[in-house]
């Protein structure tokens, strides 16, 4: 599954790319938000619809720099461009973002009290408004 699937609705794109995150680094996830629907402006010009999704993970004993790697060789695996960061402080938190490949934009946080994994999808047809209504 080098490649990305750009076949696939926005939708499906973000939370298979946020749910596989999440089962790269393991343990208990749980859905935050989403998927939920939001509007967004398209490159061709008009609006369109997006899809937003967070799944978080509780506090956890595992090693947030490895998992910040394994989600990164994931990202980069799907066509997604990646940059690693650090919160400041003392004890800073490592994170990754990127954008591309399925997502418009996606973060993994791996904070030691707890991790996140926030994703936006490409923007794409439909109105949000629209979607909302109709259940989607």
């Amino acid at each position: 599954m080098g490649t990305t699937d750009t076949t696939k609705p926005p939708k499906d794109a973000v939370t298979g790319i946020v749910d596989d995150s999440a089962t790269a680094v393991g343990g208990s996830w749980e859905v935050y938000s989403g998927p939920a629907v939001e509007a967004c402006d398209r490159d061709s010009g008009g609006s369109g619809a997006a899809y937003a999704y967070t799944r978080t993970r509780g506090q956890t004993e595992g090693d947030p720099a490895k998992d910040v790697a394994t989600v990164e060789a994931l990202w980069k695996k799907r066509g997604i461009s990646t940059e690693r960061y650090e919160s400041g402080g003392a004890d800073p938190t490592p994170g990754v973002r990127g954008v591309g490949g399925p997502t418009g934009s996606i973060d993994f946080l791996a904070d030691v009290r707890g991790y996140s994994i926030d994703a936006v999808s490409v923007c794409g047809d439909g109105d949000a408004a629209d979607i909302q209504r109709d259940g989607g």
